[in-house]
């Protein structure tokens, strides 16, 4: 009888301790997902080269003044090397620095310049260099960015989740893009796969890597 009773105990904690194990690796799981998620940098509406006008005056852009609307209240001034970077996703000219830009008025461009994701204006000057997405990134080879949820490996028939799945890209595997619309790119791989891909998320979070420059 006594082993009998024991014997139950044990199942019974068995399954709880199951269920705790499980229940813990969920946790861990989306912990990750959500720390990759934290770490993927935002695409905003387009992305702003900052350059100097000739190499020797580089000095002249090591620091950005930022302000709360532009040209008005000026809050920070901050080292350019040290804004939020885009390098996981846009490899820069040497030289030079990429932001993405989250709001535009005329010469102004709004911009985080912090990792709190707070923002700030900026003001142009004529040899920046600002593109939108749509512009920037059709004509050029991307990767999918590591340890994505499979789903954004789905390529699609039209730009829509709901659309039928016509194979999934690959760890690794290069993407000509053709055309951009909002977070979906038209997409071409070497193999022949093309269709629709999401380029960023829901949350305007890159998915993907940009190699090297356009191809005509």
């Amino acid at each position: 009888m006594g082993r009998l009773r024991i014997s139950r105990n044990f199942g019974k904690y068995g399954r709880l301790l199951l269920f705790a194990t499980i229940s813990i690796a969920a946790t861990l799981l989306l912990c990750m997902s959500v720390l990759a998620a934290s770490e993927r940098p935002r695409s905003g509406l387009g992305i702003l080269f900052i350059r100097p006008a000739f190499p020797e005056l580089a000095d002249e852009i090591k620091k950005i003044v930022l302000y709360e609307v532009p040209g008005i209240e000026r809050i920070a001034v901050v080292d350019t090397a040290l804004l939020p970077s885009l390098s996981s996703s846009i490899s820069p000219p040497a030289g030079e620095y990429v932001v993405a830009v989250t709001g535009k008025r005329g010469k102004w461009f709004k911009v985080i310049y912090d990792d709190a994701g707070r923002e700030g204006w900026i003001q142009g000057r004529s040899f920046f260099d600002y593109w939108t997405w749509s512009d920037f990134l059709p004509g050029r080879f991307v990767v999918l960015l590591p340890d994505l949820p499979v789903s954004y490996s789905e390529v699609h028939q039209e730009p829509l989740v709901r659309s039928p799945s016509l194979g999934r890209i690959s760890s690794g595997q290069r993407m000509r893009i053709l055309e951009i619309r909002d977070e979906w790119a038209r997409i071409r791989c070497e193999d022949g796969l093309s269709g629709w891909l999401r380029w960023c998320d829901g949350n305007g979070k890159f998915l993907v890597a940009v190699e090297g420059e356009r191809v005509s």
